[in-house]
């Protein structure tokens, strides 16, 4: 049976959707979640997929969540660095104490020790507990979500300039649907390549780039100011984001101005069968009205 962790969230859910289309009508007997709370996955369980009680931060309840499951797709959890990476230890831990033969782990593109992102120190150390836990693995490391493209950008849309921490990196996006389509494919795939996968768009690209795909969609004109992580945090907790969460945001785009998201795989279309989407497209899909 294959278990996914955290299936009230964005990414979680739209797995268990790729998973259940995928498995068709055995889904019933071959896929379970696991969430925090099993009341909000009602839907899930009218459709005859077993829900399981499991809270990353209560180690017993994924002691029973576990049990009997061969697969797990872990997926990492939000919160500060170490609130994470102490979820996560629970979550392996109790991984492996149930058996549990294979782990996928939903990851990040950046790992780099010398990264300055927050992001990146929370997944390395995810990744150093995963390979000590003797589990077959499949780590899913994501480039940056193209849905938080509209909340990042969208409101040049009316201002004319945006503004990041990203200097002149360069980087891919995917959406999370592409990401879980990828992600369940490898949880169900008979044998595995390789243990980790770089989840990337066909090529990288600036955020002048960006701009440049938004002027043409929206017919506007878009242009892209580099600001400095500081100023970039304090400009999201204006807008009410909370403290650590805009300093991982910020320095998240310190480190593609410093080059560690700008690479490009081809393990999205290994593992799908189909190459993914252009920036041109993602920007037509997200932007055009």
């Amino acid at each position: 049976m294959i278990l996914v962790t955290g299936a009230n969230g964005h990414l979680g859910r739209q797995i268990v959707e790729h998973l259940a289309l995928r498995l068709g009508s055995s889904a019933v007997t071959r896929l379970a979640v696991s969430v925090r709370d099993p009341a909000k996955a009602h839907d899930l369980a009218e459709r005859g997929i077993e829900v399981r009680h499991g809270d990353f931060d209560r180690p017993g309840t994924l002691n029973r969540a576990f049990a009997g499951i061969e697969r797990l797709v872990l997926v990492s959890t939000d919160g500060p660095k170490d609130s994470r990476i102490a979820q996560h230890h629970n979550a392996i831990a109790a991984a492996k104490a149930a058996g549990v033969k294979r782990i996928v782990y939903t990851s990040f593109l950046d790992v780099s020790p010398d990264s300055p992102a927050e992001f990146a120190a929370a997944h390395r150390a995810t990744e150093a507990e995963l390979h000590a836990s003797g589990a077959a693995l499949a780590i899913m490391r994501n480039t940056l979500y193209a849905d938080y493209l509209p909340m990042t950008i969208g409101g040049a849309l009316e201002s004319g300039v945006f503004y990041l921490s990203a200097g002149g990196g360069r980087a891919s996006f995917l959406s999370r649907d592409e990401m879980a389509r990828a992600t369940a494919a490898a949880a169900l795939k008979e044998q595995l390549e390789k243990e980790i996968y770089e989840l990337t768009g066909p090529a990288t690209h600036d955020y002048h780039e960006v701009a440049a795909g938004l002027s043409r969609v929206s017919g506007k004109p878009i242009r892209y100011q580099a600001i400095s992580e500081n100023d970039y945090t304090q400009a999201l907790e204006g807008h009410g984001v909370p403290a650590w969460m805009a300093r991982a945001l910020a320095n998240m785009y310190s480190a593609v101005a410093a080059g560690k998201f700008d690479r490009v795989s081809g393990d999205y279309a290994r593992l799908t069968g189909h190459a993914p989407p252009s920036l041109a497209h993602t920007i037509e899909h997200l932007f055009a009205r």
